[in-house]
């Protein structure tokens, strides 16, 4: 596995929450998203984090790399306003996934909540890369 630097999000002395549930940064023009270990996103969770990338962001529009191969679980409220929210200042998305239920979780969502973003799912790295170029 391809390790990556971490950079925090500061103002000041403050740390945004989202860094609690993510890891975030800017390689060769594509937002990079990894989610912690074990994190079950809610819908509070999901605003940390969108408003955590928006800050890092600063106004700039990315294509987004999504590792949640190592989130535990998400709830409906969560995905759908991921779907809007999660989507704002983002070009397109690709989001790394085990094979097995995270699969038929991101069908649902892409069927279900329709995103504004073209949006991929694949189950390597290298692959989900390969797809966001198009979009540099």
């Amino acid at each position: 596995m391809k390790i990556f630097p971490i950079f925090r999000i500061e103002i000041g002395i403050q740390m945004f929450k989202g860094e609690d549930y993510a890891h975030f940064w800017v390689e060769e023009g594509i937002l990079n998203f990894i989610y912690k270990p074990n994190i079950i996103l809610d819908i509070n969770e999901a605003r940390a984090v969108v408003k955590a990338r928006l800050r890092l962001q600063q106004g700039k529009v990315y294509p987004i790399l999504c590792d949640i191969r190592q989130l535990k679980t998400s709830s409906k409220a969560a995905r759908e306003y991921l779907a809007v929210d999660g989507c704002l200042n983002a070009l397109a998305v690709a989001f790394v996934i085990e094979e097995s239920y995270f699969g038929t979780m991101m069908s649902a969502f892409r069927e279900i909540s329709k995103p504004n973003v073209p949006i991929e799912t694949f189950t390597t790295t290298s692959e989900a890369l390969n797809f966001l170029k198009q979009f540099e």
